[in-house]
Parts: C-alpha cells; structure tokens; sequence
C-alpha cells in the first residue's frame, strides 16, 4: 500500500524534529543533540524516538506548558534543634491570635 500525501502530513503532525524543537528551546540543534539525554534526566524532557532525532510533539507540548518534572521541595524539614519549650511557645501565640480576632479576654 502506497503512503498518501494526507497520511505523511498527518504522521509529520504527531512528531516535533530537531531543527523546530532547537528553535522552541532556543537552542542549536547540535546543542540538542549533544544534551537532550541531559535534559531527559534532568528536566524530564520527553525521550526522542529511538530511530531518528524526532520527539512526539503532544509529549513535548505537555513538558513545555505543565512544568511535567518539578522536583518536590520537602514540604517537613526537621532538621536542625530546636528549643524544647518552642511548641509551648507557638500554641501560646496563636491562642493569643485567634482570642484577639475573636475579642475574647484571657
């Protein structure tokens, strides 16, 4: 069966190539073919197709507008020392907050 012209353009759609993906990023395309593993591991940059320097276009777009790889800042650091008496020291200040929004006396 012979490929149509409709069915390369629609092919062609799927996938973004180097010399477009270079321009997105505003980088060379050398550049791109000497770092995107980098930025694959890196930056969670979509893998290239296996058989040329190729990306599906829809995975790169994701990557590009969600910010897919964002490694997560640990949210509960307890490193360091701290105070014993802090825990007394901070409930006692947002009692005292809330009471003040509430007009409660102590």
């Amino acid at each position: 069966m012979q490929s149509t012209t409709a069915q390369t353009s629609q092919t062609r759609d799927l996938v973004i190539g180097l010399d477009e993906l270079a321009n997105v990023l505003g980088k060379t395309p050398d550049y791109l073919k000497r770092n995107w593993l980098k930025l694959h591991q890196k930056l969670g940059m979509p893998r290239k197709h296996p058989a040329a320097f190729i990306w599906p276009r829809g995975a790169i777009n994701v990557w590009l507008t969600s910010q897919a790889y964002v490694e997560a800042v640990p949210g509960n650091d307890n490193t360091g020392d701290l105070p014993p008496s802090l825990h007394e020291t901070r409930v006692a200040e947002q009692r005292a907050a809330l009471h003040a929004s509430m007009g409660v006396g102590e």
